[in-house]
């Protein structure tokens, strides 16, 4: 089964517990494909849909705008832990019940909504001088966390029952989840923990997707699943290619302008594939940035 250059994108769900590596290397096998890369990873605590893409299509990653991305999340208010969720040791501070603050919950959510500053958690995957942030947690060193801008679209409250509560939330790339949680739960003047994390979609991907695969586990090793058209995930021009301008793309070759509509990146196919990107170069040509054949 095994070939040279079987390129696709697809949408999978990580099964809790499980890495975003775990995901890809399992596909990976599955299929023998030569590269499997994902874009956003999700914490081992989560669990949803996650973005994959074989072989030549894992180096298209930096030209999709899947950049939001939504989330179901449960959160235990009254409660805390050193990683802000359930994997580590959960230490019950106070009981809360949640119908008695709900005007005020509500409130404080619409005060999120924009763009902030916010400092990740310290179990995850942020790199400070060089060294993921949870090494320095799992060794007990003290580390200054650097604050990142993030941009909260929506943040919405679902349901709740005693010091549990269920929201919406669509946030823009690099935003943590369980920092969000407990610093709602700081307004309130209590703690939290985030229990469930179910990401719902990516941009206008969702999890409602026809070809959504739902449990890796299921599929198997002599049928491939389908995979989601590049055009789903690439919001670019497109020009249709010739074997003979494919050979110049093949190249590097620089193409002349008449080729292009729009004087913007665009994605050379060929063969209904992602031949090649190319970007304005000057007046007279365009230049390969992306060569995939």
């Amino acid at each position: 089964m095994k070939s040279e250059n079987r390129s696709n994108f697809y949408l999978i769900n990580k099964p809790k517990t499980w890495t975003s590596q775990d995901l890809c290397s399992k596909f990976k096998y599955l299929y023998r494909f030569n590269k499997v890369g994902h874009a956003g990873t999700l914490d081992p605590n989560a669990e949803g849909l996650m973005l994959v893409a074989t072989d030549k299509y894992t180096k298209l990653f930096n030209y999709t705008n899947e950049t939001d991305k939504t989330y179901k999340v449960t959160a235990l208010f009254g409660y805390s832990s050193d990683s802000l969720d359930t994997d580590t040791q959960v230490i019950q501070n106070e009981a809360i019940d949640l119908n008695d603050k709900v005007s005020l919950l509500e409130k404080y959510l619409t005060s999120f909504l924009g763009t902030s500053m916010q400092k990740p958690p310290l179990y995850s995957a942020v790199k400070v001088d060089g060294k993921r942030l949870y090494k320095y947690a799992r060794q007990g060193k003290e580390v200054e966390i650097p604050e990142r801008e993030v941009t909260i679209s929506e943040f919405s409250l679902l349901s709740h029952e005693g010091n549990k509560a269920d929201f919406s939330i669509t946030v823009s790339k690099g935003t943590y989840i369980r920092s969000l949680i407990l610093d709602l739960a700081k307004k309130l003047n209590t703690t939290a923990v985030v229990s469930e994390i179910l990401r719902t979609n990516i941009g206008n991907l969702s999890i409602d997707n026809p070809k959504y695969i739902s449990d890796i586990n299921a599929l198997q090793k002599d049928k491939e699943p389908e995979c989601i058209h590049w055009s789903s995930i690439l919001d670019l021009p497109i020009v249709k290619i010739d074997s003979t301008t494919s050979e110049k793309v093949l190249h590097g070759e620089l193409l002349d302008n008449n080729l292009f509509e729009e004087k913007n990146l665009t994605i050379m196919e060929y063969n209904k594939q992602i031949a090649a990107l190319y970007t304005p170069f000057n007046e007279n040509y365009f230049k390969p940035e992306k060569v995939l054949i």
